[in-house]
């Protein structure tokens, strides 16, 4: 069903070319204009490149509108920016200066923000004032707004990664705050594997669902309700746990893999 609704838009509506440019643009950065702080080794430039690919896949590709027909599709979404590509591009600018280490305010902005209270309390808000439900269903029938979640999102996890890579050098404080992240992500995992209904407007409600979908398609390639009303036959309750799972099940992978790796490497540097 996904690739009948897909097969009706052409190829500049499903692939984003500006957010293509924009990751290009990023890449070109990485390596010809923003100085090194040593060079580089093939690990940091393949975690870099893929963390890009990543962000472009999570932002850029079809499942931004099939994330507008399921939950379980955005948790992908989700999952994709905040625990692979925002780790991943972490890791690949390693090697690089930050231009945030040469201005004392921001510098002291940002010593504020990578204390594990501080990169716990901003990650979780941005995350649940995304996904409290009656925030989402204005968020996803206002652009403006999604994007500035989506974006205020991927900020924060780049900011709670980069801290802990380079700033918590204490493994007992990366299983602290990891474990704390991961706590402070459960409430909402519980109540929408719990609740009877689907939490969402967006997934349930033909007109909000409508609205949804037309803010991300151009309107000379709108088609009738009756085309898109036929999506709703999606199980709301059966997509939303599924999301839930995927999206637990990815942020613990993926803690317990950047765990015993940054415990690895701070043996090795030791």
């Amino acid at each position: 069903m996904v690739a009948i609704f897909l097969d009706e838009f052409h190829f500049s509506t499903l692939w984003n070319g500006g957010i293509f440019l924009f990751c290009a643009f990023i890449i070109v950065c990485y390596f010809f204009m923003i100085p090194s702080r040593g060079k580089s080794s093939v690990l940091h430039i393949i975690s870099f490149l893929l963390g890009m690919v990543v962000l472009f896949l999570a932002a850029g590709s079809p499942l931004n509108i099939i994330g507008r027909l399921t939950l379980q599709a955005h948790m992908y979404q989700i999952v994709g920016l905040l625990f692979v590509a925002a780790p991943l591009l972490v890791i690949g600018w390693k090697p690089k200066s930050w231009v945030s280490q040469k201005i004392s305010w921001v510098q002291r902005v940002l010593t504020f923000l990578r204390q594990p209270a501080a990169a716990i309390v901003f990650l979780t808000v941005f995350f649940y004032g995304y996904h409290i439900p009656f925030m989402f269903d204005i968020a996803r029938i206002e652009l403006y707004w999604n994007h500035f979640f989506m974006l205020s999102l991927f900020m924060a996890a780049l900011n709670f990664w980069s801290a802990f890579f380079y700033y918590w050098l204490d493994n007992r404080i990366r299983w602290y705050a990891m474990s704390i992240q991961i706590a402070a992500f459960l409430p909402y995992c519980f109540y929408g594997l719990l609740a009877g209904t689907g939490i969402y407007q967006t997934y349930n409600d033909p007109a909000v669902f409508l609205e949804s979908l037309r803010i991300c398609i151009p309107v000379e390639l709108q088609m009738p309700d009756e085309f898109y009303i036929g999506f709703l036959s999606f199980d709301p309750v059966y997509e939303q746990q599924m999301g839930i799972l995927i999206f637990l099940f990815s942020i613990a992978l993926v803690s317990v893999i950047t765990l015993v790796w940054a415990q690895r490497q701070f043996r090795y540097k030791k």
